[in-house]
């Protein structure tokens, strides 16, 4: 916004936008790596510590004279603090629950993130009207500087580092797609991230094509994001009845159908019941991939299969709008939808296939 009130190009925002994701995306398997062998403190430390200098850049430096550069360092350093925050608290949640648990307190994380996903761009909007970019930028500041001293006065609260005894710097971190247990979380995991960055990106263009206003288009998503947050909300109960590979079988069976029925409908109501099916499959879904990917993972490195998982993830940001966009200009947004559902539809077949056969590996036997 701040870039698009100074008359910026739309290639100018589609690259700043490129940076946030772009960056994390190198990085995340590195991040990942150094997470399991120095434990939560310091990347935290380094993640909070980005995103405070991010939100100051813009706020010290006027876009009247310094251009865009501010904005460029700022959003690969946002981008990059939040992954190595994210990642860590992650890996903190896993480690703090108990296996039985740990879809419930994935749950929650979750639904903290949805939380500040809903108030942060409202609260934003409202202050950018009122006191302007820069002042909002420094409002940002004074609040990481904040969480920095949260943090180290909290720091003795968080684990130690665990012993590394199976790490070895020199292998691959893909060698992890060597676990079968891993790999599968990790397929299942790129298609729902494939899924969301779909929604988010072809929703908007079918409804503009089909003459829905922005308001319109706005309830549609808004249904989504309103089933996403209903399902986290009441994943603490489901986890106490069903394993997480049947709750990701229902993911990807029920994002299918959602992505199936959209290009059916050309009214406000019904696009609305099918993105809350979309919803309610992807919402349940990350929960349950964080639970298994941190049960399968080998010991030690959960920290490097977060990062394989946030570089996959990270990828799909930047890639999938270019591909998807390429292919509905030539086709139309239908058949990336039902593309779409082909390819869920599958992925659930073969989850549904392994549910029943998949058990943990020994975390301590390395390939």
């Amino acid at each position: 916004l701040y870039a698009l009130s100074n008359k910026a190009s739309p290639f100018t925002v589609g690259v700043l936008l490129a940076l946030y994701a772009l960056v994390p995306a190198l990085l995340a398997v590195r991040a990942g790596r150094w997470l399991d062998e120095v434990g939560p403190f310091r990347p935290l430390l380094l993640g909070t510590v980005m995103m405070t200098a991010g939100a100051l850049l813009p706020a010290v430096f006027p876009y009247a004279t310094a251009d865009v550069a501010p904005l460029l360092v700022a959003s690969a350093l946002l981008g990059t603090g939040f992954m190595y925050v994210q990642m860590t608290m992650q890996n903190l949640v896993g480690t703090m629950s108990e296996p039985g648990s740990r879809p419930a307190a994935f749950s929650m994380l979750a639904l903290g993130f949805s939380t500040s996903g809903l108030i942060a761009p409202v609260a934003s909007g409202f202050l950018i009207d009122s006191i302007g970019h820069r002042l909002t930028f420094a409002l940002i500041f004074l609040l990481m500087t904040v969480s920095v001293a949260i943090l180290f006065a909290q720091r003795a609260l968080l684990p130690a580092p665990h012993p590394q005894t199976s790490v070895i710097e020199s292998r691959s971190a893909f060698d992890l797609l060597r676990f079968p247990a891993v790999r599968n979380v990790l397929i299942v995991s790129g298609m729902i991230s494939m899924s969301w960055d779909l929604q988010s990106f072809l929703i908007p263009v079918y409804g503009t094509g089909i003459g829905l206003s922005a308001s319109q288009i706005g309830l549609v998503l808004g249904s989504f994001a309103a089933a996403t947050f209903a399902i986290r909300l009441a994943m603490p109960t489901l986890a106490r009845r069903y394993r997480e590979w049947q709750v990701l079988v229902f993911t990807l069976f029920t994002a299918a159908l959602g992505f199936a029925l959209i290009p059916f409908f050309h009214t406000m109501l019904p696009l609305m019941a099918a993105a809350f099916l979309l919803g309610l499959g992807l919402g349940a879904a990350q929960p349950n991939v964080m639970s298994l990917l941190h049960d399968r993972a080998p010991e030690g490195r959960v920290g490097e299969a977060l990062g394989v998982r946030t570089t996959i993830m990270n990828s799909s940001h930047v890639v999938l709008p270019l591909v998807f966009g390429a292919f509905g200009s030539v086709l139309g947004a239908g058949p990336a939808f039902w593309l779409m559902a082909i390819l869920l539809g599958t992925g659930g077949w073969t989850a549904w296939r392994r549910m029943n056969v998949e058990r943990p590996p020994d975390r301590d036997k390395q390939p």
